[in-house]
């Protein structure tokens, strides 16, 4: 297993794919679902400020960690236009989101921990790359970024141009679902992007199709 690197700026985001990419294909998982026990903290501290402290604390007394996560993305993305743009949503219509934000948090280390596990058997020409959208938020309208559809969305770069892979399921711009038996499913993927990217090509069909993977816009 190999320790991933995490970016923390657009400067280096963008630095690494310039700079990587020259030799190298370039790997990055962007994610805003890495850390649910760092959102239930945050989200626990910020109920302890301002108005809506009741409210909100009955509503994380209800919820296990993740669901309090998820309330901290609607607190935060809340417009501050008064005390009701403030109020976290109910604890009924929280508990029914948090079934998919735990989906999405499973699906991320998931597929953390393929790559960590993949990285070392493809370092000789394929570097990786952690980046959190919640904290690097430069990239997330170009790429469609950031929302709560996807858990993730893997991306690929070479020689400063991303590469899209076709797998099957439509959308050849990132992969954005976790299918993978192993390593060796996702393997073929990479191989291919590097294939393109040697060739003077920003796209093209893997081998490895997941056509079965319902896909998420």
């Amino acid at each position: 297993m190999t320790n991933i690197i995490t970016l923390h700026s657009a400067w280096d985001v963008d630095r690494h794919i310039v700079l990587d990419s020259a030799d190298k294909l370039v790997l990055i998982r962007f994610s805003s679902y890495t850390s649910a026990e760092t959102e239930a903290e945050e989200y626990s501290r910020s109920t302890q400020r301002g108005p809506t402290t009741s409210a909100s604390t009955a509503v994380e007394g209800s919820l296990a960690s993740s669901s309090s996560a998820l309330s901290t993305r609607k607190h935060k993305r809340c417009d501050a236009g008064g005390v009701d743009g403030r109020v976290v949503t109910s604890v009924t219509a929280a508990a029914l989101l948090s079934t998919n934000a735990n989906e999405h948090y499973l699906r991320t280390r998931q597929m953390d921990a393929l790559l960590s596990e993949l990285a070392p058997k493809v370092c000789k020409y394929c570097t990786m790359y952690f980046v959190d959208t919640r904290e690097v938020t430069a990239f997330n309208d170009l790429y469609e970024l950031g929302h709560d559809r996807d858990p993730f969305a893997v991306m690929l770069f070479y020689r400063n141009r991303h590469i899209r892979v076709d797998v099957g399921t439509g959308n050849n711009n990132k992969i954005n679902f976790f299918a993978f038996e192993d390593l060796y499913d996702f393997l073929p993927i990479v191989d291919a992007a590097y294939k393109a990217g040697r060739q003077g090509r920003s796209i093209i069909s893997c081998d490895r199709k997941f056509s079965t993977v319902a896909l998420r816009r």
